[in-house]
């Protein structure tokens, strides 16, 4: 009798374990299906419309030096998109736009300085949402290293003759220092 109770449980959680193991061969079985279309360069996005086959669609322009194919790509992309996939999008858009500055260097100022400023831009955006994106931090530092920003020029009023007061000090009634 205590062996018929203790089987039914057993039985209800046979069946469930089955049943989640199938659901997860399915989807491991779509995995490989999707991965097989990108190690055989098939357009995965045409294939299926999910935010991240985009996703994977841009990196594969980026690893073929599509470089304007991919930007569309992630910019598209980041329209569409939040959360992680969002951060990631803007850390590859930055990436790109980084790599693609450095191929131009310094010699060609003209060409990567724009690049940089975009990768800047990218990097920053990612930081307001996530102040703690450590690779974007170091990106950025590298990128502020390959163009420095323009320090405003401060234009500085002309020097006070000797001996004058300046109009806050002889105001009556109103200090600037403490209380």
């Amino acid at each position: 009798m205590k062996l018929r109770q203790a089987g039914t449980p057993l039985v209800i959680l046979l069946v469930l374990s089955l049943l989640f193991s199938a659901y997860e061969a399915y989807r491991l079985s779509q995995a490989r299906d999707f991965n097989r279309l990108l190690t055989t360069a098939v357009d995965a996005a045409a294939m299926q419309t999910t935010p991240e086959a985009e996703f994977a669609r841009a990196l594969s322009l980026a690893a073929r030096n599509d470089y304007e194919g991919a930007v569309r790509a992630y910019k598209t992309l980041s329209r569409a998109t939040e959360g992680a996939l969002l951060e990631a999008v803007l850390y590859n858009l930055g990436n790109l736009h980084l790599r693609e500055a450095l191929k131009y260097g310094p010699e060609e100022i003209g060409r990567s300085l724009p690049l940089a400023e975009l990768a800047k831009t990218s990097y920053r955006e990612l930081l307001q949402r996530n102040p703690h994106h450590w690779d974007a931090k170091y990106n950025l530092e590298r990128t502020l290293r390959l163009a420095p920003e323009r320090e405003e020029v401060l234009t500085e009023a002309p020097p006070l003759p000797q001996n004058s007061e300046r109009a806050v000090t002889t105001m009556k009634a109103f200090t600037l220092g403490l209380p």
